[in-house]
């Protein structure tokens, strides 16, 4: 077997075992965090803070109309785990996700990377 083709299959196995580790724990968030398993699209933002508590940090969006609800879910690797409920003028989640605010809030118009 050629060592170049060995090593890119051992690269490819340790990036999805890794991908897997990513998944895994985000699939404990569904069972353990409220924010994350039961906060539905459609809730008010009473219904939502009822459910998961104040979020650690709430903004304006630039981009999109609303606000933007951060919660620290843990830490991981060091870093802050996030995720985000996004409200409509409303105060309805419109949206929701593991990123944070700022990530969520970009500009549709703006060219991709």
């Amino acid at each position: 077997m050629n060592t170049k083709f060995a090593g890119f299959l051992g690269a490819a196995a340790v990036m999805t075992m890794l991908a897997g580790c990513t998944a895994y724990d985000r699939t404990k968030d569904l069972v353990t965090e409220p924010v994350v398993k039961d906060v539905k699209k459609g809730m008010t933002r009473a219904q939502v803070q009822q459910i998961a508590g104040k979020p650690s940090s709430e903004v304006t969006m630039i981009h999109a109309k609303g606000t933007c609800q951060t919660y620290i879910l843990g830490q991981r690797n060091g870093k802050a785990e996030t995720y985000f409920v996004a409200l409509d003028d409303a105060g309805r989640v419109m949206n929701s996700g593991y990123q944070t605010c700022a990530e969520y809030d970009t500009d549709p118009q703006a060219p991709k990377a």
